[in-house]
């Protein structure tokens, strides 16, 4: 009887383990683990003259929220920017030297920041390229800061960066999200022989 018992017992434990194995081990938020990420990751790139130049961002959503000074609020002096996109740092990576609003910026790749106001943006191009850079922000770390005027643009539901080529060297790099776009000019050096 007594081994009766202790094969129940055991058969007990054998049938628990096996149902906890079948258990999902990558559920998150209380979700279905194939639910989709709600700011997808994105990226984009651009020859630029002899130059690739590329963008690695999350893309949050509008999803009726107001977006500017709110959702992301403006900085009034707060240390800390936004990450000009969602699941950490924006990335830009530039293959060659090339100038940034005419300002020069070696090849390599940067953390992406903004510190928004109302009227103007600073854009901020840090050494720190982690993705999770802007948990140890420093201010020492910026290459290059720029201010810009954002613009009012049509609606865009889903956070976006896009590369407009505007001649053979040049091209414009906009971050574009609900009806306000903002960003910079990208000259490449000219290799040709003159």
């Amino acid at each position: 009887m007594n081994i009766k018992l202790n094969f129940a017992k055991v058969c007990v434990v054998a049938a628990m383990a096996a149902s906890m194995v079948c258990l999902p081990s990558s559920a998150h938020d209380g979700k279905h683990p194939d639910a989709p990420n709600p700011s997808p990751n994105g990226s984009v790139s651009q020859e630029v003259g002899y130059a690739e130049v590329s963008v690695k961002f999350g893309r949050p959503g509008v999803k009726g929220r107001a977006i500017w000074g709110e959702l992301v609020p403006y900085n009034g002096g707060k240390p800390r920017p936004w990450v000009a996109g969602a699941n950490g740092s924006t990335i830009i990576t530039f293959a060659e030297d090339v100038k940034v609003n005419g300002e020069a910026l070696e090849a390599g790749s940067y953390g992406f920041f903004i510190i928004p106001e109302e009227d103007s943006w600073t854009l901020i191009f840090s050494s720190n390229s982690s993705k999770f850079g802007i948990m140890q922000y420093k201010a020492e770390d910026d290459v290059l800061r720029l201010t810009v005027t954002p613009e009012k643009s049509v609606f865009q539901e889903w956070l976006d960066y896009r590369i407009e080529k505007t001649g053979e060297l040049t091209a414009t790099v906009n971050l574009h999200w609900e009806n306000v776009k903002a960003g910079f000019s990208i000259e490449a050096m000219d290799h040709r022989e003159k």
